[in-house]
């Protein structure tokens, strides 16, 4: 039952991005005078504004020892849902995120899940909302509130953000051009961190070209890396979603 969730989360974390133009490593460097507030302003100003947002990539999927290449086609409507399609040559499983919860299906063992994101916080020990998952696969802060109240120090060439948060500790790295380059959320002994190893642009906008997931827990680490292909900004985004008929439910506990 844990694989199968872990499946969905893996999927979700993956991204894909119309044919991106490469930009050059940049040359611009740290600002250590810069105060907190303005920082942020310049932050919030550079992120990615998007209506709706689709992405083809693929992905490798690394968990005790083993390494599985998934094809995911993503579609994101902005608050509204992420609906995410895993295949290797034919289709493997389909996922649906909305704000109320994660439903998916995987074809092979004929079987469905449906999980709140109170189930999945228990599954998996660190706080997950619609909002984090959202804010993970565009390269924001998972949690805005808390970027806002976050102390800034400074690194080389980078700007670190940090933050404990009722027992949760956050931090967000960006690099002088103002782009996301890690963040980490930890609870206990759970960990999700995600690095943004590269980024293209498109229609003026930063995408993320590469990153790489990981869920660290107590039993051991899953690892999802992706590479981006192709991506469309704002077009039109159907999210077709039904459990086949005869799947059996699965009950995440």
């Amino acid at each position: 039952m844990k694989k199968l969730a872990l499946l969905f989360i893996g999927l979700f974390l993956v991204a894909g991005c119309k044919s991106l133009s490469l930009t050059a490593p940049t040359s611009a460097t740290v600002d250590t005078s810069i105060k907190p507030r303005i920082m942020q302003q310049k932050i919030a100003s550079n992120a990615l504004a998007f209506e709706t947002l689709q992405w083809r990539g693929q992905a490798v999927l690394e968990r005790e020892g083993k390494r599985q290449k998934i094809s995911v086609s993503t579609r994101l409507k902005q608050n509204e849902g992420i609906w995410i399609n895993g295949s290797v040559i034919v289709p493997l499983a389909r996922v649906f995120i909305t704000p109320k919860q994660l439903q998916g299906y995987e074809k092979i063992n004929r079987q469905y899940a449906q999980i709140d994101f109170r189930t999945l916080k228990k599954l998996l020990g660190v706080p997950l909302s619609y909002e984090i998952i959202e804010n993970l696969l565009t390269a924001k802060p998972v949690d805005a509130r808390a970027f806002k109240r976050a102390k800034l120090s400074f690194a080389k060439n980078a700007y670190v953000f940090s933050l404990r948060k009722r027992g949760v500790e956050l931090k967000f790295i960006f690099d002088a051009e103002f782009r996301l380059t890690e963040q980490r959320l930890k609870e206990n002994k759970t960990t999700i961190s995600v690095l943004y190893d590269a980024y293209k642009k498109m229609d003026g906008q930063w995408i993320p070209e590469q990153l790489s997931a990981t869920l660290f827990g107590e039993n051991g680490a899953t690892t999802l890396t992706l590479n981006v292909k192709q991506a469309q900004l704002n077009g039109s985004v159907n999210m077709p979603f039904a459990i086949p008929d005869g799947y059996k439910p699965i009950f995440i506990q």
